[in-house]
């Protein structure tokens, strides 16, 4: 296999801004990634940049941009859950979306179940992956957080909300031609 050597020369803007706009094309689930900080505190943020990586063994990847409160948090913690919300959770994604002394406070009213290690699973999801820290790996301005899946906490009929183009949505069926 050939190595491309990596490379920090930036887009020019023109690119930068197709880039981006492209990149806002992309339907994905949205996540609230909980876990417990340094001072075994909560804490949680809201993140689509997010994919199983591995079956077998069951690993998953979390993004976070760098430069945020929710990076430090999960650079440093131990272990961390994959919260999908479910399509009527739109409110919830903008709760933990918030900056970290708001998302802290939400904590008395969000509910919630202690998970593997006292990792909060939010209540009402379409479900969750309970990961142990595999690998943080710095890639540009984001950290990628590896985690080995502890459990999988499977919530039967539930379809979970989508971020596309700044805006939230849902799958919409369509019937197969015959």
């Amino acid at each position: 296999m050939t190595e491309t050597p990596a490379t920090d020369t930036p887009l020019p803007p023109t690119l930068a801004d197709s880039y981006k706009a492209l990149a806002r094309t992309w339907a994905a689930t949205v996540t609230v990634v909980t876990l417990l900080d340094q001072h075994d505190q909560l804490d949680g943020f809201t993140a689509t940049a997010f994919l199983t990586v591995s079956i077998d063994p069951p690993i998953i990847l979390v993004s976070v941009q760098r430069t945020s409160l929710a990076s430090e948090a999960l650079k440093n913690s131990k272990a961390f859950a994959v919260n999908l919300l479910g399509q009527g959770q739109s409110e919830l994604a903008n709760t933990f979306a918030r900056p970290v002394a708001q998302r802290k406070a939400a904590w008395d009213t969000v509910k919630y179940t202690p998970g593997p290690g006292g990792v909060p699973l939010l209540q009402g999801t379409a479900g969750a992956f309970s990961a142990r820290v595999r690998e943080v790996i710095e890639a540009g301005d984001h950290l990628l957080v590896l985690g080995d899946v502890q459990d999988v906490h499977l919530h039967e009929g539930g379809h979970t909300l989508l971020y596309h183009d700044r805006k939230y949505g849902q799958v919409e069926y369509h019937p197969e031609k015959q």
